[in-house]
């Protein structure tokens, strides 16, 4: 997820760079026809600022879906996906719904000045009722929010917490499965790259970073399909390009799986996501 630096502005999703640019945009791979049929089709979704992307797990290609007309001028800054597969995202002041065949984007609701600073967005289980969800944001300064999709109101329900390293921080995005948990992209005190963390709703939403540091600094987005968490980097203006990784969810550890000329934003998966396939 995108730095979300005035209002609500990477599930994602860090603190991001300032104006992006675009994207390219990655061929699908033609399938082999002796493949065994596909069972069930990845919903694995990562952007850039105006493009919306589907990630296929299988060949770990990312195809483009559609321009997220509607959002105007601004660039979509992150995405979330309820158990229903309901798409939302933001931009630095507004809430939308995002149709995930086409990109298409409408207005829910104008972000409240409560909602500022964030730099993650997420549906969630709802730890009061396991079978409803919540959607949730994380700021630049560890504390945890609910989003009150009506109004567009947040409220804080938490705070990320301390390390040995010192005080915990969003640094990008987070995702929430049911029957896996709730996994976060942070930094922990002066160091220089991500860490993942897992989040523990019942404790305060503390988050606790595991033990080895990812080797990326940028990591807007994360994603999760069949027991493996996804990663999506923006290398920033500079480069003009992105890269997607795989990330340990017992070590933290990092793996390059690809890198292009898409800058990614965000990314995000529904919470009914398979932990195996």
């Amino acid at each position: 997820m995108r730095s979300l630096l005035a209002t609500l502005s990477g599930l994602l999703v860090a603190c991001g760079p300032g104006a992006r640019g675009d994207e390219g945009t990655v061929d699908a791979l033609t399938p082999n026809v002796d493949s065994p049929p596909f069972v069930d089709m990845s919903r694995v979704y990562a952007h850039s600022g105006t493009t919306l992307y589907r990630l296929d797990a299988t060949t770990l290609s990312s195809l483009p879906i559609g321009s997220m007309t509607g959002i105007g001028t601004q660039s979509l800054l992150d995405l979330a996906i309820d158990k229903n597969d309901r798409m939302v995202g933001i931009t630095r002041d507004k809430l939308y719904s995002i149709d995930p065949a086409t990109g298409a984007a409408t207005l829910i609701k104008d972000l409240s000045q409560s909602a500022t600073g964030f730099t993650s967005l997420s549906f969630v289980p709802d730890p009061s009722n396991p079978t409803a969800d919540i959607l949730v944001s994380a700021n630049d300064q560890g504390d945890v929010f609910r989003i009150d999709q009506s109004t567009g109101n947040a409220a804080m329900i938490g705070s990320f917490g301390t390390a040995t390293n010192g005080k915990v921080v969003s640094s990008g995005d987070l995702i929430g499965v049911r029957g896996f948990g709730i996994y976060a992209t942070v930094n922990v005190g002066t160091q220089v790259n991500d860490y993942l963390a897992k989040i523990d709703p019942a404790n305060n939403w503390k988050a606790t970073p595991l033990p080895t540091a990812t080797q990326h600094d940028a990591i807007f987005g994360l994603g999760f399909w069949g027991g493996k968490i996804y990663g999506f980097v923006d290398k920033g203006f500079d480069l003009g390009m992105g890269t997607m990784i795989q990330i340990d969810p017992t070590t933290g550890a990092s793996t390059d799986l690809a890198s292009g000329s898409i800058r990614w934003f965000g990314a995000g998966v529904g919470t009914d996501a398979p932990v195996i396939l």
